[in-house]
């Protein structure tokens, strides 16, 4: 429950005096909540699934410079079923109740499924589609020419996954098999029941449907598709050092995407109360059983995205106490679905799951949230050349050897640009929308470490990472008219480095002492800024954690 304070904020008949006067203590001690809501609880229950597959691969040595590596997998997901069949779907438009098997009588779903050809998982099998035959295709050729320094690889590939969706998604939680319901009274002057009758006021004993909230499963939803490929070009120029230079790509179809089927269709213009003309939805609206429903939670495959690189890697292997790698690549990765398990926190803040429109998934695609332009990474290892056997102080004592010999040193380098931000905002069109954004009524710019400062001029903790005065609210009857991803969040750039001395005691006993600086300049790993609209939109005022110094002392034997 929630409670705001609105009934016994004065003037009415409610109104109170005292600290409770507009506060939510005042409608709590009246029994008057905002909304109201009953969480899931169905008790035990569990899909399963399997998954089954042949293949078959071979390497194919076609002439002494070509070998083509060749192979045909078969792969095929069962829909997920209930155990006992305690789920229930619905026809997309109809609203027709569909229970799992031969339906659950005794449990208030004795409806059967028509209209899928797994009726049991209430949603269709694909067993013959071109995600299910696989092929594996690679070959690495070394040009004659070059004497055997050089080799050009080259692969494609299929693959599939039955991609997850979450718990709260799944279809053993709706009704009748769930008691989950919500209500909202905001739109009333009173509510109908006070808190106090009990959390009965939620539902009626003869509409199980009565503020549910609906997971309808699309019948087409179907694991996700993902083509793969890459060439690259490896030269050896010593026998310890290589450069690869490549290209990757990626095309994948039929992720998994949460969508908000309760979503009303624009229409545009106003109507004569001055509200957005707005048309209802069409999913389940062809029952009248459903009539009273709350929310629609959909899931359905019909997500894309595309990853292309250009990917470089500089390798010594190690060799005279030496071995480095240092590796870049420049990227970028395209989506319309952002996932049901987004990185929270630290310097991405994932679009929303939800797209701004039901009706236009095309304005979905921009970035992924995970997308980086430019990414460098390298790391070295180092034996320091001094003492017995060493390039250095190979005839020292043995106090002496013992003192500057078996050190080794260490470092890594992590370097990409930042991550894509999507400005989100309120919703303006009237239907309800689960993911909205903001309008862009400017360039984007990014301040960086700027320095922000309040309406008097005092300054504020944090730093003004982007102009605010780019983004503002979506016009009254439309929907936001910024894309996804249309600004960057802070770049990361840290050094760790370590340091380690081995002590022999004997040939099978030893002890090694490690020191190891993460983060050895202290560089800030800032957070990212806050991407809705408000007074904070852009501020940020957080980081990761300063520089860590830490010891390790290990005795082997």
């Amino acid at each position: 429950m929630a409670y705001s304070g609105r009934y016994t904020a004065g003037p009415g008949p409610l109104a109170v005096a005292g600290p409770e006067a507009g506060a939510g203590e005042g409608d709590f001690f009246l029994g008057l909540p905002d909304n109201l809501g009953r969480g899931v609880n169905t008790g035990t229950w569990g899909q399963r699934s399997n998954v089954f597959a042949l293949y078959f691969q071979d390497d194919w040595r076609f002439s002494n410079n070509l070998t083509l590596n060749l192979g045909l997998r078969y792969q095929t997901y069962t829909p997920w079923s209930e155990v006992e069949d305690r789920q229930a779907n619905f026809a997309p438009i109809s609203g027709v109740i569909q229970c799992a098997g031969d339906g659950r009588p005794d449990l208030g779903c004795d409806r059967p499924a028509t209209i899928y050809g797994n009726n049991r998982a209430l949603y269709n099998p694909t067993n013959w589609s071109i995600g299910n035959f696989q092929p594996r295709i690679g070959f690495a050729w070394m040009p004659d020419r070059l004497k055997g320094k050089t080799v050009v690889r080259g692969a494609y590939t299929i693959s599939s996954y039955l991609e997850g969706t979450g718990t709260n998604l799944r279809l053993p939680l709706n009704p009748p098999f769930t008691t989950e319901f919500g209500k909202n009274y905001f739109s009333q002057s009173l509510p109908s029941s006070r808190s106090e009758n009990g959390l009965t006021v939620l539902s009626s004993p003869d509409d199980p449907f009565s503020g549910a909230v609906i997971r309808l499963w699309d019948p087409n939803v179907r694991p996700a598709v993902v083509q793969q490929w890459n060439l690259a070009v490896q030269h050896q120029f010593t026998d310890t050092m290589t450069l690869q230079v490549g290209y990757v790509g990626q095309h994948g179809t039929h992720l998994m995407v949460p969508m908000p089927y309760f979503q009303r269709i624009l229409l545009g213009g106003f109507d004569a109360d001055g509200k957005p003309r707005t048309a209802p939805s069409p999913y389940l609206s062809g029952n009248p059983e459903l009539a009273s429903i709350d929310q629609i939670s959909g899931t359905e495959s019909n997500g894309n995205l595309s990853y292309n690189a250009l990917q470089a890697v500089l390798q010594k292997r190690f060799s005279s106490g030496l071995s480095f790698q240092v590796a870049y690549t420049y990227s970028k990765a395209m989506t319309d679905s952002s996932g049901y398990y987004g990185s929270w926190g630290g310097q991405t803040i994932p679009t929303s799951p939800y797209w701004q429109n039901l009706y236009d998934g095309r304005a979905e695609w921009g970035p992924a949230f995970y997308d980086v332009t430019n990414a460098l990474s390298a790391y070295v290892v180092y034996e320091l050349p001094f003492g017995r056997g060493q390039k250095y102080g190979s005839n020292l004592n043995s106090v002496a050897n013992a003192i500057v010999s078996g050190w080794q040193a260490s470092g890594i380098f992590e370097f990409h640009g930042g991550y894509p931000l999507t400005i989100s905002g309120g919703d303006a069109s009237g239907t309800n929308s689960r993911g909205p954004r903001a309008n862009c009524i400017g360039p984007a710019r990014v301040f960086g470490t700027r320095e922000p400062r309040d309406s008097d001029g005092a300054p504020v903790p944090g730093y003004q990472w982007f102009d605010p005065n780019a983004y503002g609210p979506a016009d009254p009857g439309t929907f936001g008219t910024c894309g996804v991803g249309t600004v960057r969040g802070p770049s990361l750039n840290t050094v760790d480095l370590g340091l380690q001395k081995s002590f022999a005691i004997t040939e099978t006993m030893g002890i090694q002492f490690r020191s190891e600086f993460i983060n050895f300049t202290n560089t800030p790993i800032l957070t990212a800024p806050n991407a809705g609209l408000g007074g904070t939109l852009g501020l940020l005022q957080g980081s990761q954690g300063p520089r860590t110094i830490q010891f390790g002392l290990k005795f082997y034997f």
